[in-house]
């Protein structure tokens, strides 16, 4: 018997967190209950539909597929049994300023060709960039991400002492990374550009969902909770319409909002000074279009990428504020969808 079994759990937002959280409280034997706040599930991955046209409204990208599968695999599952994956080619399309363009393609011997036609020597420079990258992915992810460390004692382990070089190396400046194997700044915006995506898209939220429904997880939309409170003998969840008391809470809010919105103060770790002194990671500005017709230029996944790569960012970042010359993504999923 599960030391859950019969465990109230109440999770606190519809993303990929929250949903992903209830299907293994539900499989431990946990009586899970779900309160999302919009009118559907996914967090920042929603779907928009309206007049004839659907809109990715977050990510667009699935990125890091060994995540997903490694995840339905807890429950005997794949992603297959709930959606199906077709692959890009070309894997997404870059523009440049300057009118040049190119595409990223899954051919490998098309992509060293063309590195090469950019620096000499590039093509041998993307082949050990690609090998110390999937060693270091594979290190973080399986060292790092799927390891609770913390406590310090949890780092006095063989196995970790012997990666902490290479974390080390991954807290670390990847611009810096980069320019260590690539001279030519159009090589390092391509290197560089997509690591501002986040793997995810709305049909894996779908499958989440059904999967916590087939382990017998309850799900509410517009149930926005408002607080978040012990009790005597577990916790107390307020929405507008509904007081619970379950006996765990597992909150995917964002950190910030949970704290200064949902937690009394004495509850708080942080007070209102830490949280404003904090540099948040800037939002999107997104437009959903509907346009009539074909765009031949445009691949589904389309990159433009600014004329000056560190303004562009100091713009951003230093002095935050809309840049002179902004970089941009288009995604057109009627190209595939």
């Amino acid at each position: 018997m599960s030391d859950l079994d019969g465990t109230q759990v109440v999770v606190v937002g519809g993303g990929f967190g929250g949903l992903s959280a209830a299907c293994y409280l539900a499989d431990a034997g946990a009586d899970v209950r779900v309160l999302e706040k919009n009118e559907q599930f996914g967090g920042r991955a929603s779907r928009l539909e309206t007049e004839g046209f659907k809109f990715d409204m977050g990510p667009s990208w699935y990125l890091m597929p060994d995540v997903f599968e490694r995840f339905f695999a807890k429950f005997d599952k794949q992603p297959s049994d709930y959606y199906e994956l077709e692959q890009l080619d070309p894997h997404y399309r870059i523009f440049f300023k300057d009118g040049d363009s190119c595409d990223a393609r899954g051919d490998h011997e098309y992509m060293r060709d063309l590195f090469e036609s950019y620096e000499p020597g590039a093509s041998e420079a993307f082949d050990k960039y690609l090998e110390t990258s999937q060693r270091h992915y594979e290190t973080a992810m399986e060292k790092f991400v799927y390891e609770d460390r913390s406590q310090l004692r949890d780092w006095i382990d063989p196995d970790v002492m012997r990666a902490a070089p290479i974390g080390l190396r991954l807290i670390g400046s990847m611009q810096s990374h980069v320019e260590n194997y690539f001279d030519h700044p159009k090589l390092q915006q391509i290197m560089q550009y997509t690591l501002v995506f986040l793997g995810g898209a709305p049909h894996n939220t779908d499958a989440m969902v059904d999967l916590g429904e087939e382990l017998g997880v309850t799900y509410e939309t517009d149930s926005e909770v408002t607080g978040i409170s012990r009790s005597y003998d577990g916790f107390v969840v307020e929405t507008a319409d509904d007081v619970s008391r379950p006996d765990r809470v597992v909150v995917n809010a964002d950190y910030a909002h949970a704290e200064r919105e949902l937690l009394p103060e004495h509850e708080r770790q942080y007070d209102d000074d830490y949280w404003e002194s904090r540099t948040y990671a800037p939002s999107a500005f997104l437009i959903y279009l509907g346009v009539e017709g074909d765009v031949e230029e445009l691949a589904h996944h389309t990159l433009v990428l600014p004329t000056d790569w560190d303004e562009h960012f100091e713009q951003i970042f230093d002095a935050p504020g809309w840049p002179e010359d902004p970089a941009y993504y288009v995604c057109v999923p009627s190209k595939t969808d």
